[in-house]
């Protein structure tokens, strides 16, 4: 059974049964009332009963026109009666003989008709007159039938209603279901507008939650594939590298132990970076980011390094130019951006002339003669997958350099684009340095 149902069930159940309690309270009232009536007419009727004696002028008409009145001996005999059926009086009405004013009130069906009955006590019997209560059993069948429409109506009108309610309840409820299910057959993971994120209610949270569930779920799914793309690109490298040593090794087995001793040191390089980066792709994709706190970095420090790497890699030669800038970031991440913009200088720059890197005061620029960067594209080339029009037939995926931007933006840095002077690119990152700047809360 539905939710929708379950609520519209409750809502008439509760209606219905609110209705019967005002119902019978509403005709346990009035049959009180108007049998209180009943008996303050009967009581109007023999006042004058309780001042005479218990003899035939007890039954002169005048005052019990309309009632049936009878008379009965202390023995039980009735002396005279025009009840339409014979009654005898119980045990209760028979002990007021010998009471004289003393009185008892009881309701009787005589035949098909019920009557309103009050006796009176007297030292030699008891007298007894009756009202029949056709005209009040009338008014309170009428109550009783009109009370059971009313519920019928209301019951019906309350299913109704909670049906109505609970379709507008159960609504934003049936949107994340169908969201849910969307999410389990087709994989996407859209966050579209939902009116129950403006309610204040209960329903109005859960869809607030929901959608902000979504929208973690959509930025973990876009987290994860930056992470293969990421990965894919910083791991291609030393892959590349240590097989291009392999093949050396084995097509050449005659080198000498010098040089093959330098081709193996590479290939141990090569590796332990390799063994680094799936280390920090194991962290990422188990959850468990690097958060460690940003250290402070000579930056020449991690750009001889870098360089070095790349001199091995491309052999093109590195020259590196920097002052004692020193930084507080996370070194990995740095020797990665740094590497980098150093292949991305290599790629393009195919006069095989060396390659410069230039730090002063926290910027980082590396040097080349390629073809330049267009105006147009200085503001591109840091985007994720952005190929400019020379860059096309060349090899890459267009994620260095955004992932250059992603490091200087955490670290409280920027990336910039300019022209050499004499053909070539200026690219490179700007960190604030270590008396400008605190660690990032992170």
């Amino acid at each position: 059974m539905s939710l929708r149902i379950r609520i519209a069930l409750l809502m008439a159940v509760l209606a219905a049964t609110a209705t019967i309690a005002v119902g019978a309270i509403s005709y346990r009232t009035t049959a009180s009332r108007l049998l209180e009536a009943v008996d303050d007419s009967l009581v109007d009727a023999t006042v004058v009963v309780t001042a005479r004696r218990f003899d035939e002028r007890l039954f002169e008409s005048g005052p019990f026109d309309g009632f049936v009145v009878q008379a009965v001996l202390a023995d039980g005999s009735v002396v005279r009666t025009n009840f339409p059926h014979q009654m005898k009086p119980n045990r209760e009405e028979l002990e007021l003989i010998g009471r004289p004013g003393s009185t008892d009130f009881r309701s009787a069906r005589l035949g098909r008709s019920e009557y309103r009955i009050r006796s009176i006590g007297f030292e030699d019997g008891i007298f007894q007159i009756g009202r029949p209560l056709a005209e009040t059993n009338s008014v309170l069948e009428s109550l009783r039938l009109r009370t059971l429409m009313l519920m019928a109506v209301v019951t019906v009108v309350a299913g109704l209603l909670g049906a109505l309610t609970a379709g507008r309840i159960t609504r934003p409820l049936r949107s994340l279901t169908d969201a849910a299910s969307e999410i389990e057959l087709s994989g996407r993971l859209e966050l579209g507008d939902n009116e129950a994120t403006s309610r204040r209610d209960e329903v109005g949270r859960l869809s607030t939650a929901f959608h902000r569930m979504i929208g973690a779920l959509a930025r973990s799914r876009a987290d994860q594939r930056r992470l293969i793309e990421d990965a894919g690109h910083e791991l291609r490298t030393p892959v590349t590298a240590i097989r291009t040593g392999l093949d050396t090794l084995s097509r050449y087995p005659d080198l000498p132990a010098d040089e093959r001793a330098d081709i193996i040191g590479s290939m141990r390089d090569e590796a332990a970076e390799l063994t680094s980066l799936v280390n920090e792709v194991v962290q990422v994709a188990s959850g468990e980011a690097d958060d460690s706190e940003p250290e402070r970095v000579r930056i020449r420090d991690v750009a001889d390094i870098a360089a070095e790497r790349s001199q091995r890699r491309s052999g093109r030669e590195v020259r590196v130019q920097s002052d004692d800038s020193e930084v507080l970031i996370r070194r990995g991440q740095l020797e990665r951006a740094i590497s980098n913009l150093l292949e991305n200088a290599v790629k393009f720059d195919e006069t095989g002339g060396p390659i410069e890197v230039v730090i002063v005061k926290g910027r980082i620029s590396v040097l080349d003669r390629g073809p330049g960067i267009l105006d147009a594209d200085h503001e591109l080339v840091f985007e994720r997958f952005h190929r400019s029009a020379t860059a096309r037939t060349l090899p890459g995926s267009g994620l260095g350099l955004s992932m250059v931007a992603t490091t200087a933006r955490q670290h409280g840095g920027d990336v910039f684009v300019e022209h050499r002077v004499g053909g070539g690119a200026i690219v490179g990152l700007a960190l604030p340095i270590v008396s400008a700047w605190e660690p990032p809360l992170v």
